[in-house]
């Protein structure tokens, strides 16, 4: 049986990649499988940024780690059960996966261990300057992995060139 790999993150997201990962699933007769990565460091990030704003010390508590990977699985099953009910109103077979760990790492595992033969990721718009320097986990994938991959950009940040609201706004 075909599978295909939707790839979902706390930091990413794509209504559009869950669309089509559905309707690829459906039309090819395959099974989606949804994978929420907890990236690692989430925790660190948070704390970092936490600790920036003065809301908390340099060295927050266990229970504080807790409490924040606590809260991004919740949201990860939240996330979850938003493309099952999609999968479903589709009729097609559906698997949840929660990862933890390395994305890279996880998501060619996770492509090699359940034999899946197209993946969906999303990854973030960056800047034309950026690409020159790094490649996102997304992109590594790409060049890794041994399935069809397909990779679609997220719309939370737009770029300069879609940002025509602010033509007249005074920036000095």
């Amino acid at each position: 049986m075909k599978k295909v790999l939707l790839v979902l993150s706390s930091q990413i997201r794509s209504d559009e990649a869950m669309d089509f990962a559905v309707k690829r699933a459906r039309d090819d007769k395959a099974m989606l499988v949804a994978l929420y990565l907890l990236a690692a460091g989430t925790a660190s990030e948070a704390f970092d940024t936490f600790s920036d704003i003065g809301f908390i010390g340099d060295r927050p508590s266990t229970q504080v780690s807790e409490a924040i990977m606590k809260e991004m699985r919740q949201r990860g099953y939240e996330e979850l059960g938003r493309v099952q009910i999609k999968a479903m109103e589709e009729g097609v077979a559906f698997e949840p996966l929660v990862e933890d760990g390395e994305p890279v790492t996880a998501v060619l595992s996770a492509i090699e261990s359940m034999g899946i033969t197209t993946a969906v990721l999303v990854k973030r718009k960056r800047r034309a300057f950026f690409k020159y320097f790094s490649s996102t986990y997304a992109d590594e994938i790409a060049g890794k992995a041994p399935c069809e991959v397909l990779i679609f950009t997220d719309s939370q940040e737009p770029t300069k060139e879609d940002k025509k609201d602010v033509k007249g706004v005074d920036r000095g």
